[in-house]
């Protein structure tokens, strides 16, 4: 779950103590608009208020899509279930409806150092390619996430400040501030993409179903993992003629392409399952389907970065211990430019 970054208006509350309802029902009197925040054991649940309404109720299982709903059931199922960890924040009246409806997001699985890419670089990039979503922004020397940076087809909407109030400042003032920050003590960005697909609802208890299972989805078995093989071959390369020049993080600038390209090969999505990017640079693809696709804007990508940091004739020399040309050739994918 995504979280406000001001300080908690209330927090080192047990569920156990709280009857949730008449809970709420008080803060809607006492502040008017914020959420509640529940962290358990494998569940965290969150309610958002206003002064006369449940905006909205979310529950999320460890590893699982969050369910949500505007009534309580599912909220006080899981209070009568185990015990949670409560905190409350204030978010005001025009920052309420944002947070309550936020939609679904997938978070990408690495952090960008800001010793790589500075922020406002990565905001530039993101503005180009429409960005949808938001950006969480660590700071040294900060325990916790010192900020939330929320984007809305590239534009900076506003962001969460760990010394702010409300959970939506639009203010230059502060996202400056974060800024002059991350230039002083570094920090690390993490970021989330905001999907089509609807938080779910909390399903509706039925009777049980007859005895015959639905049989499972099989999937077909790959047939073309030569091209995995041919383009980390590929990748291998590239890392190791990236690497040769000082200052240059070849694998994490190849990354970034994929996010600034990702209309043009959505294969390589990052917040996708399509291309799979392990820690050592190589890729596995998830079908036969995307292999080709994915393959390709590996090798248009890795060319920009290439181009971009003048490394053509080192990168091309390289080339010439590529056993797996003819490979790529084959699927029509031209790894010498």
């Amino acid at each position: 779950m995504l979280l406000p970054r001001e300080k908690p208006f209330l927090s080192g509350l047990n569920s156990y103590y709280l009857d949730v309802e008449k809970f709420i029902q008080h803060l809607q009197g006492e502040i008017g608009t914020g959420c509640l925040y529940g962290k358990g054991a494998d569940q965290e649940l969150m309610v958002y208020f206003d002064e006369s309404d449940i905006v909205r109720g979310l529950t999320q299982n460890r590893g699982e899509h969050a369910l949500a709903s505007e009534q309580l059931d599912h909220i006080l199922a899981a209070l009568r279930q185990r015990n949670f960890q409560v905190s409350v924040y204030y978010l005001d009246p025009d920052s309420i409806f944002f947070w309550g409806q936020l939609p679904a997001f997938r978070r990408a699985k690495e952090r960008l150092p800001s010793s790589k890419v500075s922020l406002p670089d990565l905001v530039f990039r993101l503005n180009k390619k429409d960005f949808s979503g938001f950006i969480e922004v660590d700071v040294k020397g900060r325990n916790d996430c010192a900020a939330v940076l929320f984007f809305h087809q590239g534009q900076r909407r506003g962001g969460s400040y760990y010394w702010g109030t409300g959970g939506l400042s639009p203010s230059d003032d502060d996202y400056n501030t974060l800024l002059a920050m991350l230039q002083k003590s570094g920090g690390s960005y993490g970021l989330g993409y905001f999907i089509s697909d609807p938080v779910a609802a909390p399903p509706a208890v039925e009777p049980p179903s007859s005895s015959e299972e639905a049989a499972p989805e099989i999937k077909p078995p790959r047939l073309l993992l030569e091209i995995d093989q041919a383009v980390n071959e590929f990748i291998a390369l590239y890392l190791e003629t990236g690497r040769s020049k000082n200052g240059l993080d070849p694998l994490l600038e190849l990354r970034l392409k994929f996010i600034d390209f990702v209309s043009i090969y959505p294969a390589l999505d990052p917040y996708g399952k399509a291309c799979i990017s392990h820690a050592d640079g190589s890729v596995t693809f998830a079908d036969d389907e995307v292999a080709k696709a994915g393959a390709e804007g590996i090798v248009d990508c890795a060319w920009m970065v290439v181009e971009e940091h003048k490394l053509r004739k080192k990168f091309t020399a390289s080339l010439n211990q590529l056993a797996a040309k003819n490979i790529l050739r084959a699927h029509g994918i031209e790894p010498e430019r």
